[in-house]
Parts: structure tokens; sequence; C-alpha cells
């Protein structure tokens, strides 16, 4: 199965069961008298939202370079990213804003049916299990995007766990312990904003072509020095287009070599790159010569013990 196949098919997956739980929630929350729980649904089906974004970015990043988007569509991902890590934050909010209100105005509820209790519990198991599916899909396939979808289940779970366990305080005790709603959500809310705020500042990132993290370009620096016939580089530049990478650099090359043996050097670099990251897309290498005038100190040469060894600066 293909990745973007992997990463649709659990996303219409969570799209499907945050339907089925909303509907379900929110009959089983008006037929007991359980406003808790009519909100719970109420924000499983606005998960679809998410979801919707979640299908429509990985379609159009799929798309090829066309006429108007001649570096293609991958930047769809980074904008849905960028639109789903933005609903997770607002939502975050809501519910610590809501707990604050609630926790200031001393709203108790009324005793409710242990069967809203079950309903939510169930929710809670469905929604922690395809938070950890669909983490698992998004590691395996290194899609930040499908990350961010499953932290949003994992927000729903936890919306799931605070009705739940305030709806057991209200039927065990009565209203006197009521207030376990708020404390739960605003704890548990403060710990959802923290990661999707995360989630929303990466994407931001992304849009403005920030360089990823110094690991990932390291990772991917190593490459270039061990192909035979490569002297030096520099200029060496990655940024995150969705979920893959675009690299460019400098290469430098005995300066005596044909042009055709410089650029042979050149694709190979390309093809170690391409072949040892998969997520990379595209690379483009500028051939220069391995001369005084090219080899500079912002890049990295093999010239081991030579007075044109340079140094390496991060110039990303």
């Amino acid at each position: 199965m293909s990745k973007r196949s992997s990463a649709t098919k659990i996303t219409w997956i969570g799209l499907l069961l945050n339907l089925l739980l909303g509907c379900v929630k929110v009959a089983g929350g008006w037929i007991l008298q359980s406003k808790a729980l009519l909100a719970d649904g109420a924000h499983s089906l606005l998960d679809l939202l998410t979801d919707v974004a979640v299908l429509v970015g990985l379609s159009l990043a799929s798309k090829p370079e066309d006429a108007n988007h001649l570096y293609g569509h991958h930047k769809f991902a980074s904008f849905a990213k960028f639109c789903v890590g933005g609903m997770l934050l607002l939502f975050s909010l809501g519910l610590v804003v809501t707990a604050l209100f609630d926790y200031r105005s001393g709203g108790g509820r009324g005793p409710q049916a242990g069967e809203a209790v079950v309903l939510a519990l169930i929710s809670l198991v469905l929604k922690e299990a395809l938070f950890w599916w669909t983490r698992g899909v998004a590691r395996r396939l290194k899609s930040d995007l499908l990350m961010a979808n499953a932290w949003h289940h994992r927000m729903d779970s936890i919306s799931s766990l605070g009705v739940a366990a305030a709806l057991v305080g209200v039927w065990l005790g009565g209203e006197s312990w009521a207030f376990l709603d708020g404390v739960v959500t605003l704890v548990l809310g403060c710990y959802l904003i923290f990661e999707s705020t995360k989630i929303f500042l990466r994407a931001c990132s992304d849009l403005l072509d920030a360089a990823p993290e110094r690991e990932i370009i390291e990772d991917l620096r190593e490459h270039i020095l061990p192909t035979p016939g490569a002297v030096a580089y520099h200029d060496f530049r990655v940024r995150r287009v969705g979920d893959l990478y675009e690299v460019d650099l400098h290469l430098q090359v005995d300066p005596e070599i044909t042009v055709e043996a410089g650029h042979a050097i050149a694709r190979a670099v390309k093809r170690r790159l391409l072949e040892k990251h998969p997520e990379v897309s595209k690379v483009l290498v500028h051939v220069e010569p391995a001369n005084r005038e090219h080899i500079m100190n912002r890049g990295l040469s093999g010239l081991d013990g030579s007075e044109h060894k340079s140094t390496q600066v991060w110039e990303i």
C-alpha cells in the first residue's frame, strides 16, 4: 500500500468513527438529559472538519506539477497542518475557558444516568485507540499532517475522559462532586494547548521555509563528500515541503575534468540522497570547479591538509 493510500485510509476511518460517535453521543445526551455528553458529541462532530482538512491536504499535495504550480503542490499538506493545528489550539483554549468559567460560577450538574458514563467511556476507548493507530501510521510514514490529526483524536478522548469523570462523580456523589469536570478538563486542556501550539508553530515554520531540525540537516549532509569525485560543497539548504524535504547545494569538483564528468558526480550525489532518504523529494545540485575562488569558508571540504580546507558553518 502506498504512503498516500495508508494516510487516506486511516483518515477515512477516523472520519467515519467521529461521525458515528458524534451522532451516538448527541442522541444519548439528548435522551439521557446529559449536557456534558451532548457537548462531547458536538465536539466529535466538529472533529470531522479536521478529518476533511487532512483528506483535502493529502489529495492536493499528491497532485503533480502544473503550469501554475511549478514546484508541485506539497505545500498544501503544510497548509492543512496549519489549519488542523489552529483548530486544535482553538478547541483546547475553549476547553480551558469553559472549565474556568464553570469553576468560577460554581456550575454543578444535576444527577446523570449511569448510561451516560458508559457512552463517554466507550468514546474514550475508541478515540484513544484511534490516536495510537493514527500516530503509529504517522510515524511510519513520517507525516506531520497525520500526526497533527492523531493529536486531535487524543483531544477528543481527553474530552470524553473529563466528561466521564464528572458524570461518575455526580452519579456517585451528587452535585458536590460536579467540580471534577472543571478540574480534569482544565489540567488536560492546558496539556493540549501545549501540544497544539507545537503543531501550529511547526506548520508556520514549514510555510515560511524555515530550516528543519539540525539532526535532519546533518543526516542529509553526510552523504555528499563520501561520493567519489565530490571535493567540497557550500550553501547547503534544506526546507520542508509538506511531509517531504527539498535540498539544494553548490558542489565543487576537480576543475580539470569535463563538464559531463562533473555532471555525473552531481547526479551521483543526488542519487545517494534520494536513495538514503525517501522523504527527500527533490535535490538541486549546482556544480562548480574546486579552485581558490569556489572553496569557501562557509562550506565543507574533503581536502585534508590543504590550505583550502574549509570550516563548517551553517548557512541554511
